[in-house]
């Protein structure tokens, strides 16, 4: 609550320091200003500092803020297999939400599910918004997660719940067997 309060604070900031609004009294004769920032764009800008800090992804790797929000929202979730609540998810059903908020596009299945629906990448083709893969002590994809750029991904973790973790940690670089793209389909 008290987030949303200062979100809608901070717009209303940026719309009373928009350009706009301060030369609006001006005279129709007055020179142009240059191009200048929205308040959206401002905004914009604030929240992409912020996820940037947050999820340790390069500012300029933020394209998506909706996919950020959608993730931050879960952040701390604890694991439980089959939930699909903020009470406890796994993490296949975490990718599916992140899907549904993100990108309005609902995704089915188990992470093996997920895996045969996608089109496959290696670690350097990883963009954001795509999904990782891996077999942890398993012959098959036993895990999922949504990769956010500079090799963060977040995921739901069965010992930490949802995390944001890194590809070149020793764990996930092990388990890693590829990346994978979801072609959107309209119905």
């Amino acid at each position: 609550m008290i987030k949303k309060i200062f979100y809608t604070l901070l717009v209303f900031i940026g719309l009373a320091l928009s350009p706009q609004f301060l030369f609006a009294q001006e005279s129709v004769l007055a020179p142009q200003q240059p191009e200048t920032k929205t308040s959206t764009t401002i905004f914009e800008d604030y929240l992409k500092g912020y996820y940037s800090q947050v999820f340790g992804v390069d500012i300029s790797q933020i394209l998506n803020i909706d996919l950020y929000n959608s993730i931050e929202k879960w952040l701390g979730t604890p694991y439980r297999y089959a939930g699909k609540s903020l009470e406890g998810i796994d993490c296949s059903a975490f990718v599916n939400k992140i899907y549904e908020n993100a990108y309005c596009y609902l995704l089915t299945g188990n992470s093996a599910d997920l895996f045969k629906q996608v089109t496959l990448l290696t670690k350097d083709q990883l963009k954001e918004g795509d999904l990782v893969f891996f077999k942890i002590n398993r012959k098959t994809i036993s895990h999922v997660g949504v990769y956010l750029g500079g090799d963060k991904f977040a995921h739901a973790s069965r010992s930490k719940g949802v995390v944001i973790s890194d590809l070149n940690h020793p764990y996930y670089k092990k388990y890693f067997v590829k990346g994978g793209r979801v072609t959107f389909h309209s119905n």
